[in-house]
């Protein structure tokens, strides 16, 4: 609102520091979510927020065309729920519409956005960015951040920069993947990543070749609790939900926490500390997440705790 009072004289006085070579990017405001786990955002100043727009626009429309058909991850048209489906499409095809045997390979970034490397962030840029003035900018913004006791790296969770750098960033790994490794099946949500395979031992094979391409060329490193080579009828646990060769699930752990929240929203209705506005708004939120499941069941439990809401 302070910044909109004045918006002309603020988006010239914008202009004139970034046609000078002046910005300068400001701190950020630090606070956590928990979604569900814990995690650190960083919200930039309404300034800095307008550079980010604008840089994010042009670097869309450079890199999005090179970017891998199945990453799914803050891209137009692309999504958790497109991945879920590019998921059960790909498994259809590598398990010969479920005749075969298959194997899935899940792999996880340790502390990807905390991990994130300045130098070879500005070196992908580069390879594409001719303009000096504009890697200029990037670079401010890039070291506008860097993670506790580790300077040289991290991107803040906040910025809308950062769901671009991440795509940027971890596409030479979906390039390897496909034109080195050669791997037919394989999906990539952010920091998240699948391979499929009809031989256990190849994927063990691959997975020793990402862990180093990742350490040598990108300088992350795999989470080791979170690498697993599962066999695919048994379901893989995947972007919030348990998928099997023919339904869907939601995660047990994710039903408990909607009925526990949904509950404690409930409770404070009947306190009047808040109003039945807000507990239709997390109803309809869980039901369209449960709408991309088989769960018709659950759905209706949902919905219920407005019934028996009203009906006290």
């Amino acid at each position: 609102m302070i910044f909109s009072r004045f918006l002309e004289e603020n988006l010239f006085d914008l202009y004139e520091l970034l046609k000078n070579k002046t910005y300068k990017h400001d701190g950020y405001q630090e606070f956590y979510v928990r979604d569900p786990k814990i995690r650190d955002i960083h919200k930039a100043c309404v300034k800095d927020r307008v550079v980010h727009h604008l840089v994010s626009k042009v670097l869309e429309e450079i890199f999005e065309p090179t970017f891998f058909a199945h990453s799914y991850s803050c891209r137009k048209m692309k999504g958790t729920h497109k991945a879920i489906k590019a998921f059960v499409k790909l498994t259809r095809q590598a398990s010969h519409n479920n005749s075969s045997k298959l194997f899935i390979l899940k792999c996880d970034i340790r502390k990807f956005f905390a991990s994130v490397n300045h130098n070879v962030l500005i070196n992908l840029l580069s390879k594409k960015i001719v303009d000096p003035d504009f890697i200029w900018l990037l670079d401010v913004i890039i070291q506008s951040f860097n993670t506790k006791n580790h300077d040289g790296e991290g991107m803040p969770i906040g910025n809308l920069t950062s769901q671009l750098f991440a795509n940027i960033y971890m596409d030479p790994l979906d390039k390897f993947i496909k034109n080195e490794l050669k791997v037919k099946y394989y999906i990539r949500y952010a920091d998240d990543f699948v391979l499929m395979s009809h031989n256990r031992e190849i994927l063990i094979n691959f997975l020793e070749k990402i862990d180093d391409f990742l350490k040598n060329n990108l300088k992350l490193s795999l989470h080791p609790k979170k690498i697993e080579i599962r066999d695919y009828y048994l379901g893989t646990d995947f972007l919030g939900y348990v998928i099997f060769p023919k339904y869907i699930i939601p995660r047990t752990k994710t039903k408990k926490r909607i009925f526990r929240k949904l509950k404690k929203k409930a409770d404070l209705i009947r306190k009047g500390e808040s109003d039945t506005h807000t507990l239709n708004e997390s109803v309809q939120s869980y039901l369209g997440y449960l709408s991309h499941c088989n769960s018709y069941k659950l759905a209706q439990e949902v919905k219920n705790q407005l019934l028996f809401l009203n009906s006290d």
